[in-house]
This record gives structure tokens, sequence and C-alpha cells, in this order.
């Protein structure tokens, strides 16, 4: 499981799926957490965003606080250790994770989901409070 501590709920109305770490996901209208990709508005856009931690939904999502992202989940990276430190994260155009790049692309979206605290070349500390505001790309 990662490591979390923050604003942690257990909640799935819909299936009790489990939730890999360091992986960003939204509530869907159907009571499930789905996997984000900023491709389009309607995967996590405007809603309400989590990092799985491992475990069932019901068992624990982290809605805001600091959480340890794997290098996996980390797209477009600077180089070496430390580089991150203080940078915002943004939802990915790939399903799930977190990118240091804003998405760009016609019909994107881009929203900031938290900033790194500190990195060690591998993976990142993150305060995740997701903004709750974004932008479409025209």
């Amino acid at each position: 499981a990662t490591p979390v501590t923050g604003d942690i709920v257990s909640y799935s109305i819909g299936a009790n799926d489990t939730l890999a770490s360091s992986t960003l996901y939204f509530l869907h209208t159907d009571g499930t957490w789905d996997i984000t990709d900023a491709d389009a508005v309607a995967t996590g856009a405007s809603q309400l965003l989590c990092v799985g931690m491992g475990q069932s939904a019901r068992d624990g999502v982290l809605l805001r606080g600091f959480v340890r992202i794997a290098s996996t989940e980390l797209l477009n990276a600077p180089g070496g250790a430390y580089g991150a430190n203080g940078k915002p994260l943004y939802v990915a155009t790939t399903d799930g994770h977190f990118d240091f790049n804003p998405p760009s692309g016609s019909g994107d979206f881009v929203r900031i989901v938290g900033h790194v605290l500190a990195d060690n070349g591998t993976d990142a500390l993150l305060y995740f409070n997701p903004d709750k505001t974004w932008i479409e790309i025209a």
C-alpha cells in the first residue's frame, strides 16, 4: 500500500474495486472510482479526485494530503534527484498517471492535482490537493 496521511475516506457505493497505489482516480456518477484521463473532460476535469492506496475503495482512498507517488506513475519528471521539488503535477493524458507537463492537445483538460514536496529521482512525495478549477484546450 502507498504511504499516506491526510483526508482518507472509505467510500464506494458502486463496485468495491481495488484501487492501485499511486494511481489517480475520479468519482464517477455511478458511485465508482474510475481512472482519470486528461483527454476527456468527463474523466477527471470537474469530478472529485482521489489517489488509490492499493486497497479496496471501501477500505480507503486519499482525497487530500501527503502521498508518495511511484516513479512508474510520474510522467516527464525533471532529471536528477530533487529536480521536482515545488513543481505542480497535472492530470495526465495517460490513464491514471501524474504529469509534470500540462496537457496540450485539443480537447484535453488542464488541472493541477498538487505539488511535489520532495523527490529522490525515483518517486515523489506529493501534497495532493486537487485544484477545483480546470480549463479545456480548444
